[in-house]
């Protein structure tokens, strides 16, 4: 008998302190998941990041722990949103972000990744992974970050990805329970194969797969 191709696993192994901040929580999960791959060959990818996050944890955790420096770093942008919320007179209101804004916090984000020495690819992911791959073509992921929030995006980067995780490397899903447009892109994906998303929280921390 065949299992569920969705199978949660609670990693006692992994188990995290919940005395500590969310964001805390976050980069020691993050550390623990990046040992299982620290000997791998293959690049570290994420797809999604902002000015608040430039993938500056793995590139501490290669430096400060002298690990495999066969893993080049690579980020893909999240598209900038228009839209911001702002908290006004203790409600929360839309304001909406001038290009300026959004392009300015691209160039932060630029600046940030070549002073850790992170490829960073802006733009549309489903449009700049395929250009990506072209100009990649022997492309091998130990480490692949999907924090997109949006389900077309979030498809077409395991489309383009998934098959090129070498054995033993990791999908990481950043807002599995949190965003349901990332929940659909993985259902859909992965409904016709057996796999096990193991996590430390059914309702928050990361989600991951080991590929096998």
């Amino acid at each position: 008998m065949s299992k569920p191709f969705l199978d949660y696993l609670s990693d006692s192994e992994l188990l995290i302190d919940k005395q500590y901040q969310p964001q805390t929580e976050k980069l020691l999960e993050y550390y623990e998941l990046y040992k299982l791959v620290k000997n791998l060959n293959g690049s570290i990818l994420k797809c999604g990041v902002n000015n608040n996050e430039t993938f500056s944890y793995f590139s501490f955790f290669k430096k400060t722990n002298q690990y495999n420096t066969n893993q080049p770093l690579v980020v893909f942008e999240k598209n900038p949103s228009v839209f911001e919320p702002a908290l006004v007179n203790n409600e929360t209101v839309i304001t909406v972000k001038s290009s300026e804004d959004i392009i300015s916090s691209r160039k932060n984000i630029a600046l940030k990744s070549k002073k850790e020495d992170i490829d960073f690819i802006p733009g549309n992911v489903t449009n700049a992974l395929p250009t990506y791959l072209i100009n990649n073509p022997e492309l091998k992921i130990a480490l692949l970050v999907i924090d997109l929030d949006n389900y077309e995006q979030t498809l077409a980067a395991l489309q383009y990805l998934y098959p090129r995780i070498v054995s033993n490397g990791i999908l990481i899903i950043s807002n599995y329970y949190k965003k349901a447009e990332d929940t659909a892109a993985i259902k859909e994906y992965f409904a016709n194969q057996s796999v096990i998303i193991r996590n430390y929280s059914k309702s928050k921390g990361l989600h991951y797969i080991i590929k096998d």
